[in-house]
């Protein structure tokens, strides 16, 4: 009898991916990459980038923390039918293992990187995800060092190092060129990264006055959009 249980839930959380994925595609126009290669639910942000169409802007998307891949695919894929001439920039230093920011459950976001990862080397899984991404340049280097190459910037989402300094460092590294009308995006608003929330309301109070509105959606999601 457990054989069958097992087989039964196997086939109805398969038949659940197989809905899901039939979903995104009507909405968005491609198809999903992984389930399981997409931690963060990028969906809120191409949500926010067709309704604002900020491919039309002026300026290339730039991301801040890839991790497995999935979310870079997505915003590339979209960059693909949207604005085709445009590049992703995502700039990640692919050693999981240096953010030690505590959870208010107590884990280090290490930790709960390494048990997602299972041994994987974490730059190969993202490659293998991201390998049909013909519009994606990979900057693999420590956010607080490296050189943006884009000149102007038409949305920008943040999920890199936890820590609070790397939090407002991320935000001043792209900040400056978000075009107007322009959005910056930040992953883990209100909840369990206290540094994280904090660190992001001290950018806000910091830029109020060139901030034409900010809002929240999905789990943990900020939103600020330029005037």
């Amino acid at each position: 009898m457990k054989p069958l249980v097992g087989l039964l839930r196997s086939a109805a959380l398969t038949a659940r991916r197989v809905n899901v994925a039939l979903t995104f595609r009507r909405r968005f126009g491609f198809d999903p990459p992984p389930h399981w290669s997409d931690l963060s639910g990028y969906e809120s942000l191409l949500r926010v980038i067709v309704r604002e169409r900020l491919y039309e802007l002026d300026g290339d998307f730039v991301e801040i923390g890839a991790f497995l891949g999935g979310g870079t695919y997505k915003l590339c894929k979209l960059l693909e039918l949207r604005a085709p001439q445009k590049r992703l920039y995502s700039i990640d230093v692919f050693a999981a293992d240096l953010d030690r920011t505590s959870c208010t459950q107590g884990d280090t976001m290490a930790e709960i990187y390494a048990r997602v990862l299972q041994g994987r080397d974490q730059l190969a899984v993202y490659k293998d995800v991201t390998r049909g991404c013909a519009n994606l340049t990979t900057i693999v280097g420590d956010s607080a060092k490296v050189d943006l190459p884009c000149r102007t910037v038409a949305f920008a989402y943040v999920d890199g190092n936890h820590d609070p300094a790397y939090v407002r460092g991320d935000f001043d590294l792209v900040w400056p060129r978000v075009v107007s009308r322009g959005v910056v995006a930040f992953d883990d608003y209100g909840f369990d990264l206290p540094g994280v929330t904090a660190a992001i309301d001290d950018r806000i109070a910091l830029h109020r006055a060139a901030i034409a509105r900010t809002w929240t959606a999905g789990w943990k999601t900020i939103f600020l959009q330029k005037r």
